[in-house]
């Protein structure tokens, strides 16, 4: 329960760090592999912090194979393009803590991501996961401003 408390800071902490610099918020949804868990989460989008590269930390639970709590922090580069589709990529860290029946462990590792807004508040995103985290996550989202 200590490393959950720590983990919960440790993650607060970050996104209280970058609130200053926040331009939306928004919720995504969707699936882990290995574990395979479901995913609901809470991201935050920045303003830019060069052209077209931004921050976006968010906090995730995943609930299936076991219980997990991850921090992220993203950044996500958006390729021109003239079309309404805004396909972007980038990487990221993140920390996780999962608890399953017997123990509980947490992980620090990173990611690579790529994805695609939809519409300007709508958006797809496929993350590979790098060291001890979640091999793969796929999630659909949105902003709510």
């Amino acid at each position: 329960m200590r490393r959950f408390a720590v983990v919960s800071f440790l993650m607060l902490a970050l996104i209280a760090l970058a609130a200053p610099a926040l331009a939306g918020v928004g919720v995504h949804a969707g699936l882990t592999v290995n574990p395979d868990d479901f995913l609901v989460g809470l991201h935050f989008q920045s303003r830019a912090v060069a052209e077209r590269l931004s921050m976006v930390p968010s906090v995730e639970a995943g609930f299936g194979d076991v219980t997990m709590v991850a921090g992220n922090l993203d950044l996500h580069y958006q390729f021109k393009t003239s079309s309404d589709l805004a396909p972007y990529a980038g990487a990221g860290l993140t920390l996780n803590w999962f608890d399953n029946d017997d123990n509980s462990e947490t992980d620090f590792g990173g990611s690579i991501l790529g994805g695609i807004m939809l519409t300007p508040k709508f958006f797809l995103e496929a993350k590979l996961g790098l060291g001890d985290v979640p091999d793969w996550k796929f999630y659909v989202g949105g902003h709510l401003r």
